[in-house]
């Protein structure tokens, strides 16, 4: 088998550059125990000689395409999407190369299989199979769960990963799109869970409330001891409107839920089209979300509110389709714009700057 694999990665070299460049990123491992015959992952790509001793030459050749693809797109080293299981993630990563490349011999299953769209990404296609995969068991489900086992976020492959995409001249049977989606996926992104962290810091207020049940160490009860009460008030403003896919703001959950990760103790959310349209103070992760409103876009509206309530910190998330608000000279708080999608963060980032800090969604 290995003579096999080795003849397999040979031939990629003068036929698919790429393919091949992806494959020399990784050890090849055997694996006898596993349910898929390949799969990649923490920084190798196993193969199970009991399901390829029956495959064709041309079939294990396509197998080993697929895993090149996928670790040229690096889903088994970024982040998992949230609340999404491995059968989601593994079938949702093939849905985009299935959606993106064509295979002779290897069977893919196509998004119009399971009734969705083409063209979405990686973490969108998860999530639509998963809300499937809890109204009905996905079939083979414990396939799509072995193919991504591995899978975890890995920064230094993603490093080496992107540096190789960098280095690539010939894209081979990848060329035109799929090469795009690739190339622009080793561009330079921001991390919005990260900026969130550093949001949070730089937002926190620092309550101190004077006690005599802590006498100061020098002068005892002469002079008040004092506690001191980490607090950060955080409004999150969800738009709402007509131009915000139903996908989207499942996946604008996602970064309510990851504010609890970075101390966040109470959060103020609000659903804002041209107007404020629901209200409420969680104390805790979501487990859905739901949007009520669906008008025209108007950022004054938030930003009017979290002056006018006296929030430090204010995340808009958004797809920027409003025209730019106008600061209150009484909000002396730091905004962050967290946009959709890469093409809304390159299209409003510009002016969005002019009023705090901006990151995107977008994650290949």
């Amino acid at each position: 088998m290995e003579n096999r694999i080795t003849s397999i990665i040979e031939r990629l070299f003068v036929r698919e550059p790429a393919l091949f460049a992806a494959i020399c990123t990784q050890e090849i491992v055997e694996n006898d125990r596993m349910r898929c015959p390949v799969r990649c992952g923490r920084g190798r790509i196993e193969y199970n000689p009991d399901y390829t001793i029956e495959m064709s030459d041309a079939a294990l050749e396509e197998a080993l395409k697929n895993e090149a693809i996928r670790i040229l797109l690096k889903h088994p080293y970024e982040r998992r999407p949230d609340l999404c299981s491995g059968p989601a993630i593994g079938l949702g990563s093939n849905l985009v190369i299935a959606d993106n490349y064509s295979f002779a011999r290897f069977h893919m299953k196509m998004p119009a299989d399971f009734g969705i769209a083409k063209g979405l990404t990686y973490e969108m296609y998860s999530r639509h199979i998963q809300r499937q995969h809890e109204e009905s068991p996905l079939a083979e489900a414990d396939y799509y769960a072995d193919l991504s086992e591995l899978w975890d976020e890995d920064a230094l492959q993603l490093a080496i990963i992107n540096e190789m995409i960098k280095s690539i001249k010939e894209w081979g049977s990848l060329a035109g799109d799929m090469a795009e989606l690739i190339q622009a996926s080793a561009k330079t992104t921001i991390d919005w869970r990260k900026v969130l962290a550093g949001f949070r810091a730089q937002i926190i207020t620092m309550d101190r409330r004077l006690t005599r049940m802590r006498p100061s160490r020098r002068t005892g009860f002469d002079n008040m001891g004092s506690q001191r009460k980490f607090a950060t008030r955080l409004l999150v403003a969800m738009d709402v409107s007509a131009s915000i896919a139903s996908e989207t703001i499942s996946r604008f959950l996602g970064v309510i839920n990851s504010a609890f990760k970075y101390g966040v103790r109470e959060i103020t959310v609000i659903q804002f089209d041209s107007e404020v349209t629901r209200y409420m103070t969680i104390k805790h992760a979501l487990k859905e979300a739901f949007a009520v409103g669906r008008g025209g876009t108007n950022f004054q509206v938030p930003i009017d509110y979290a002056a006018e309530n006296g929030f430090e910190g204010l995340v808009i998330l958004t797809d920027g389709l409003a025209p730019e608000p106008v600061i209150p000279a009484n909000f002396h708080g730091a905004i962050l714009w967290v946009c959709e999608s890469q093409s809304c963060y390159q299209e409003h980032s510009g002016w969005m700057r002019k009023y705090g800090r901006v990151c995107t969604m977008s994650l290949g």
